[in-house]
């Protein structure tokens, strides 16, 4: 069975590399956002994710909030790097 955690995530501004436009994160959206996470300071391995529950409204680039993803590989993937605190 797959891990779920709750995180709060701040997309970058678009012009700092970030997305270009909104993304949305409710479970409910057309297709459900699979991004990969990289831990800061780790070991650069690529964790995928799959937003499960978010807010109803899409987040604009620089925007934040809190939401929920599934450890998308797991077992197979450790995702012990994601811990209180850490950056991705």
């Amino acid at each position: 069975m797959a891990g779920f955690a709750e995180v709060w995530i701040k997309f970058l501004p678009t012009a700092e590399g970030g997305r270009r436009s909104p993304v949305c994160l409710a479970t409910d959206a057309l297709g459900h956002y699979r991004p990969h996470f990289r831990v800061r300071g780790g070991d650069s391995q690529m964790l995928g994710v799959e937003f499960v529950e978010g807010p109803d409204e899409p987040v604009p680039p620089g925007g934040c909030t809190y939401a929920t993803v599934r450890f998308v590989y797991e077992p197979e993937v450790s995702y012990e790097a994601l811990t209180v605190g850490a950056e991705f």
